[in-house]
């Protein structure tokens, strides 16, 4: 599927969503793709962008091409009221006070340049271009805009799994803390036993709270890439799906054809060639047509006639040609080839990071995987570990200090294992967004 059509999609399923979250009930689960298509909606950075498309569509009509003749209409009228001493050639002398003299004119011109050496022709083909590149920069936006709704949406999950985890943390806490003054007013704990679990506890529910705030800025920041008002309240679904998993080779070679960073490189290129193709035009003569129906009329009370009326058609063609201007057109040749070399130069550049990009990004990605695997082994070793804790700690097999360090290292291997798989998943996005595949997965 062609991305413009993509985009467009984006649209009609933001409009759609919108509907639909605005008459659900508040504290709704939030999927990712509803948090996008709301964004593509709201997101100011992606409005911004869509009108700057706009901009470039109006700019590259026939209206603005130079390729359309200009129509002129004049009219004008005059009065005048003077004492007069007239005398003419034959002798005979004339003398009016209060003379009046009045005219009228009006005028339909129409004006075209036949050629301007192929000027508006380049000039024509770049605006088009042109729009072809602001639809590049606007999937540019687009996709980054997305990719920080999406950095912001895991941030969320991973913060809402540690709140969840905490919250298990804590009632494991309490029941320890129980545990504790039942063995304690048996005389089977000491004082330092019980006041170790008051800690733990405290300790705990203060790393709620803060995880709570952060919770809070982390939705705050949601709501801020998507476009939404701050009071909209909603929870997070923090499930996560990969898809198969990817070659380097096919990720470059993606990556070249589709990369939008190294497409506006091209396009880029592609204008600077019509700019110096168009700097030519200055050495090139121009031509130019001209058509004119005026109509005048004069009424004076003292002249050689009282009434004077005219009308009728001028048509006329004019060529011209600068031979020399000073050295304004060389100078603009010179210049469009050096922009592009420049426009040449960056592509190269361009293409050069980009490898190196997709390189890191890959890397980054499989890196990923492994610790992801690494930390669900890890996690499920402490699942277990934590398990035959609690049994010998019940029968009074574990210490309370030893009973402790199972419970943080659960708490802290699924806080791990949870950042790893939204750490994964972002990983997987970045390297499709290089690749240019980013659009298709959303």
């Amino acid at each position: 599927m062609n991305w413009k059509i993509k985009i467009l999609s984006f649209v009609f399923i933001a409009w759609f969503s919108e509907i639909t979250m605005a008459q659900q009930p508040a504290d709704t689960v939030l999927k990712l793709s509803d948090a996008v298509a709301v964004a593509m909606n709201k997101n100011h950075d992606i409005l911004v962008a869509r009108n700057n498309v706009r901009i470039a569509e109006v700019n590259k009509g026939i209206l603005n091409s130079g390729f359309l003749p200009s129509l002129n209409g004049a009219a004008g009228a005059s009065y005048s009221n003077n004492n007069t001493d007239v005398t003419f050639i034959s002798g005979e002398e004339i003398s009016k006070n209060g003379a009046a003299s009045t005219s009228y004119n009006a005028s339909l011109g129409l004006n075209y340049r036949l050629f301007d050496g192929m000027n508006r022709h380049y000039n024509f083909k770049v605006l088009k271009e042109t729009y072809t590149l602001s639809q590049l920069q606007a999937r540019s936006v687009i996709e980054n805009a997305l990719m920080q709704l999406i950095r912001s949406y895991y941030e969320v999950a991973r913060l809402k799994a540690k709140i969840d985890n905490l919250n298990r943390t804590i009632t494991i806490s309490n029941t320890r803390l129980k545990y504790m003054h039942d063995k304690y007013n048996y005389g089977q704990a000491t004082e330092l036993d019980l006041l170790n679990a008051k800690v733990d506890l405290n300790n705990d529910s203060v790393n709620y709270i803060n995880t709570v705030r952060q919770y809070e800025i982390a939705q705050n920041n949601l709501k801020v890439a998507m476009g939404v008002d701050m009071n909209r309240s909603f929870t997070i679904d923090t499930l996560v799906a990969f898809g198969p998993k990817f070659n380097r080779t096919e990720m470059w070679e993606n990556a070249q054809n589709k990369n939008v960073d190294y497409l506006i490189a091209q396009q880029n290129m592609g204008i600077s060639d019509l700019q110096l193709k168009q700097s030519h035009s200055g050495y090139i003569p121009t031509l130019d047509l001209s058509g004119k129906y005026s109509y005048n009329q004069i009424n004076s009370d003292v002249s050689t006639f009282t009434h004077q009326q005219s009308n009728g058609y001028n048509l006329g063609a004019s060529l011209n040609w600068n031979i020399f201007d000073g050295g304004r057109t060389r100078t603009r040749e010179l210049t469009a080839k050096i922009n592009v070399e420049n426009a040449q130069i960056r592509v190269d550049k361009t293409k050069t990071e980009l490898e190196r990009q997709v390189a890191d990004a890959y890397s980054n990605y499989t890196n990923m995987l492994f610790i992801l695997k690494t930390e669900e082994t890890n996690k499920q070793i402490n699942e277990l570990n934590f398990k035959r804790s609690t049994e010998q700690y019940k029968l009074g097999q574990l210490t309370s200090i030893d009973f402790r360090k199972a419970q943080v290292n659960l708490q802290l291997a699924t806080d791990n294992y949870n950042e790893a798989l939204y750490n994964a998943k972002v990983a997987e996005l970045e390297l499709m967004k290089l690749a240019g595949l980013f659009l298709d997965e959303l």
